[in-house]
């Protein structure tokens, strides 16, 4: 089924449904973070009658209007500055007064905000469960696969970011064939080990003869480093000489139009590793979850757990 036509069907089932959900996406962690979520939350939805809504206009990634900043819209959306403090994670409202998300919800009209469904998309069960969508094809289809659906719908760039992407696709010469690897860095090193360079090397040899990869990172020493290591390979990458890791709380301090462009060059950097042969990078990382639901289980390696995790 294509994109014009998953959309046109999720638009007529999402409108169908009387109770609401307003999500809100990017109030505080990293991109794929939020977005990964987003689509597990879109799911719920779909699978509990309820109609999905957005609210991003004030997301950690936003320039000006959020989402529709990068992406064309797929769903009604919200712009009420309530949701920004009473519409979040269950986590990060758990404090917070009970009365004003009350409120929010009579003024908005929703059913359900972020926090009410938060623990519902972030459990074993829903991590296991089977989707039966028939309005998409999805029948029987694991959270892996019922993600990879959604994430074909609504990953669609607007016209202006879609040229800075292909600037930064076509700024690269890159084979035919070649690999991809997200090689983690920055505050990433403070959340969880990081696996040395070796690692990926080590597996990747494993898996093909091809000599060729692309680094999605954030910390130019690494290309440095395979480059001193590996000289028979040949490495491509879009981060720069001056890139040593990206902080997420600095990221949040940067003018917009810096903010969008460093968004829109790993937008492009995903691409690239979502047309590679094969993958190599960390499930328990948000880009590696978001790898494996965008191409597929049997496209990528973890070279921390041996199959794709909702961690």
């Amino acid at each position: 089924m294509n994109k014009k036509i998953l959309l046109q069907n999720y638009t007529r089932l999402n409108n169908s449904f009387t109770k609401t959900l307003t999500f809100h996406i990017g109030a505080d962690a990293g991109f794929f973070s939020e977005f990964n979520n987003m689509i597990f939350a879109i799911l719920y939805c779909l699978e509990n009658k309820i109609r999905f809504r957005l609210y991003s206009k004030k997301a950690n990634f936003s320039v000006e209007h959020g989402w529709r900043d990068f992406f064309e819209p797929f769903c009604e959306e919200k712009t009420s500055f309530l949701h920004y403090r009473y519409n979040r994670r269950a986590y990060q409202i758990q404090n917070q007064r009970k009365l004003p998300p009350k409120i929010l919800k009579v003024i908005s009209g929703d059913t359900y905000l972020t926090q009410d469904i938060w623990n519902s998309i972030r459990n074993k069960d829903f991590a296991q469960k089977k989707f039966n969508i028939p309005e998409f094809e999805i029948e029987e289809a694991n959270l892996l696969d019922a993600s990879k659906v959604i994430i074909k719908m609504i990953w669609r760039y607007n016209q202006e970011s879609k040229e800075f992407v292909d600037q930064y696709k076509n700024s690269i010469f890159l084979p035919e064939d070649y690999l991809s690897m997200h090689i983690r860095a920055g505050d990433k090193s403070n959340e969880t080990d990081i696996f040395h360079i070796h690692n990926y090397i080590k597996i990747a040899s494993k898996i093909t003869n091809i000599r060729e990869a692309f680094i999605l990172t954030d910390d130019y020493r690494i290309i440095e480093n395979l480059e001193k290591d590996y000289p028979e390979w040949r490495f491509y990458s879009l981060c720069e000489k001056n890139e040593k890791g990206y902080i997420h709380s600095d990221f949040k301090m940067l003018d917009c139009s810096r903010k969008r462009l460093l968004q829109l060059k790993l937008f492009a950097s995903i691409d690239i590793c979502a047309q590679s042969s094969h993958f190599i990078g960390t499930f328990s990382s948000n880009p590696g979850m978001y790898m494996g639901m965008r191409i597929g289980e049997e496209k990528c390696t973890g070279i921390d757990h041996d199959s794709w995790v909702l961690w």
